[in-house]
This record gives C-alpha cells, structure tokens and sequence, in this order.
C-alpha cells in the first residue's frame, strides 16, 4: 500500500510525499476519470496538477484541474502553493520529489533519456529561480540494476553525461544501466547528497514494470506542502 511521509522544513512548513504500490491501482493519467479520481482521493485530496511525461526535461508550473486531452507535455512540475498536489506517474522510470528548504518543491519523472538529458539540473534551476535549495531527493519505485538489460549505444550515451560507473550487469549478466547511480550522480553535480530510495524495484518488488512485463499500470509518486 501507498506509503506516506513527511518532511519538516525551515519556514516552518512539511512537504508531504506518497508513493504508491501495485496495490492501490492504475495511476495512468489517461485512465477511466471517475476511478482516478477515487484513486488519488485515496491517496491526497485536492485536484492532483500531473503532465503528459515525454521523457525530456521541460518543467512545468502546476496547473490543476486539466483535462486529460489539455495536459502539458512535461516530466517535471513545481508549485508553491500550500496544499497543491503535484505528481509524476512511473512503471520502471524514477519518480521523484525535490524537497528544498522554503518555497517550491518539485516533482520528476526521469526515466534514462530525462536523466542523460538533465531534468534534474533543469528542476534544480526551476526551483532556485525562486531562491528555493534542494536539501533531499526522495526517489520512488525504479528498475534495478538486476533487471535493467540495456543496449550498448544507448549505455555509451548514459555514461557520456553521468559517468561510467552507471555501466552495471544484469543478474544474468547482459550490460545493465543502474539507475540509482545515475540519478545519485545527477544530484551530485547539483550538490545534494540526501538522496532516499525509498520504493524498492518496479520489476522485481511486485511493482508496474514496462520493462519486465510490459505493464500499461502506473504507480505515482505525489508531494504537496503542508502547514
């Protein structure tokens, strides 16, 4: 089940992050709209602002209470309102929350491309801009290593721009990325080094896996500020 935490920060304010399992169903944005209203009331109240994730690195302020067909093409979202839900969906991709020390806090969905192509630096600027610092990173369900069989070209590609210790081996030895070393690199290269893994592996913890078996289920990682 989805599990739920807080976060105090300076200004007096919590960030509150969920992060969902198989079991509280399908968070697919392009699910039946009464069940995923019923789904993420389950979760957190209030109208969820998400996007259409592309796998790229625009960020995109909240906007809640969209249509599903009017959604913008993003994988990132920050707000700076209280009580505003922001949220990224995910079936082997890293969902992400940016807890910063006052003001806004964002939201990712980096799956390989979104993290070679730098979303998190892009959300790190986004929040800055707002004299906002990134403090911790907390990262939802991602595929492991051990089940993240990857193409040659595409690993050259990863380690291009994060570095050769993301080439890893899978369980049955084929060329892996490790994603988790990635994403610390990432946040690295911004200077934060409080980053949680805190949703076990999409593919081999029960979770939705595109990769292991094409799953069209989505878990969701969910964060607003709280007084």
């Amino acid at each position: 089940m989805a599990e739920r935490h807080h976060f105090p920060r300076g200004d007096g304010t919590l960030v509150e992050v969920v992060w969902t399992t198989a079991a509280d169903g399908d968070f697919h944005i392009d699910g039946e709209e009464s069940e995923l209203a019923e789904r993420r009331a389950n979760v957190m109240p209030g109208e969820w602002a998400v996007a259409r994730q592309v796998h790229g690195s625009r960020v995109v302020d909240a906007q809640p209470a969209i249509s599903s067909s009017e959604l913008p093409e993003a994988d990132a979202i920050t707000t700076s309102e209280i009580g505003q839900p922001i949220s990224v969906q995910g079936a082997d991709c890293a969902p992400i929350a940016f807890i910063t020390d006052r003001g806004p806090i964002g939201v990712a969905h980096a799956g390989w491309r979104g993290l070679a192509g730098g979303i998190i630096a892009a959300v790190n600027g986004r929040l800055r801009e707002h004299n906002a610092r990134v403090e911790r990173a907390i990262v939802g369900p991602v595929i492991c290593t051990d089940c993240y069989e990857f193409g040659s070209d595409d690993l050259d590609a990863v380690a291009k721009e994060l570095g050769d210790d993301v080439r890893a081996t899978t369980s049955e030895g084929s060329p892996a990325l490790d994603m988790r070393t990635g994403i610390v690199a990432a946040f690295d290269a911004i200077d934060v080094t409080d980053v949680d893994f805190v949703g076990g592996c999409s593919s081999c913890d029960g979770g939705f896996s595109h990769r292991a078996r094409k799953d069209v289920e989505r878990h969701c990682l969910v964060a607003r500020i709280c007084r």
